[in-house]
């Protein structure tokens, strides 16, 4: 199953650099790796969660082909800009994406956009929901070791 998240903004980071600088400004554990400019990011985008190697899939997408899908959720206004982030059942993969959704959200003074949810989030939110995360990960974490196990 793939699960993805949106980050709609009005600006644009510049550099995979920019991003990194924003992921290091919340301390978050991620270290992105991608050697191509930000702007060519469409595809796996590997990086390194603590010491775990992992990645998400991330792509520049059309603002209106997320909008259209959802006419019943207020974005606010006609944004420029939109970054999907995607990832399979992978709980690492997961935390990657949220980690960099939230602090692009952040950095560019944009929402993100959960589709299962089917809610916008305020960048502040987003990065409280991603501590919120960091802090029970090795709960969460057990679960899916105890589950495998069955």
């Amino acid at each position: 199953m793939s699960m993805e998240i949106c980050v709609f903004s009005d600006t644009q980071l510049n550099s995979i650099s920019d991003w990194q600088l924003a992921i290091d400004t919340k301390a978050f554990p991620l270290r992105l790796s991608y050697d191509k400019p930000l702007a060519q990011v469409r595809g796996f985008l590997p990086a390194r969660l603590g010491e775990k190697l992992t990645g998400f899939e991330c792509r520049h997408v059309v603002p209106n082909e997320i909008t259209s899908t959802y006419p019943e959720i207020n974005f606010g206004h006609a944004w420029k800009y939109v970054i999907a982030f995607s990832w399979g059942g992978d709980f690492d993969a997961m935390q990657a994406a949220l980690m960099a959704a939230a602090a692009y959200a952040d950095a560019t003074a944009g929402m993100v956009f959960d589709e299962d949810a089917g809610e916008l989030l305020e960048p502040f939110q987003a990065v409280q929901a991603v501590r919120d995360m960091i802090r029970n990960a090795p709960k969460i974490e057990a679960m899916i070791r105890d589950f495998k196990a069955t």
